[in-house]
């Protein structure tokens, strides 16, 4: 009964992981996407940094979703149940980063890169917790 209970443990560890790391992929295909936006845009056609950068962070966000959906989390759940969700998340994670890019520069003194590091760790996981276990979980709270 024991190696069934270890068994059961370590199979949902192991999806576990492999969802982080999907996740982590999402949003690292995101971020290029909004990266080589951002350069064609103002580069071959010449538009505003600001604008181009909207633009890009915005295509990003869809990519990243949709990967997250579909092939992260395999939901079955309708678009229109887990995109404000989803938008929730995120924008609770970019006030997140402010919060830790605050503590960790202004009042820590810490390098604003390696503060963004950090940040930038701390907040992937909430994201990834909070879309597995609110955005897209089943009835039983599991993604």
């Amino acid at each position: 009964m024991r190696d069934n209970a270890n068994g059961i443990y370590a199979a949902r560890t192991e999806r576990f992981l492999v969802q982080f790391i999907s996740f982590a992929s999402a949003g690292a295909t995101g971020t290029l996407i909004q990266y080589a936006l951002l350069f064609i845009l103002v580069e071959a056609l010449s538009m505003y940094p600001v604008a181009a950068s909207i633009i890009g962070s915005v295509a990003g966000a869809l990519v990243n979703y949709l990967l997250s959906h579909h092939w992260v989390f395999h939901s079955q759940r309708r678009h229109s149940e887990t995109l404000s969700k989803f938008l929730t998340i995120g924008g609770l994670g970019m006030m997140l980063n402010a919060a830790i890019m605050y503590v960790l520069v202004t009042i820590a003194g810490m390098h604003y890169f390696l503060a963004q590091v950090a940040a930038t760790g701390i907040v992937l996981f909430w994201n990834f917790l909070g879309n597995r276990f609110w955005t897209f979980a089943d009835e039983t709270g599991n993604a």
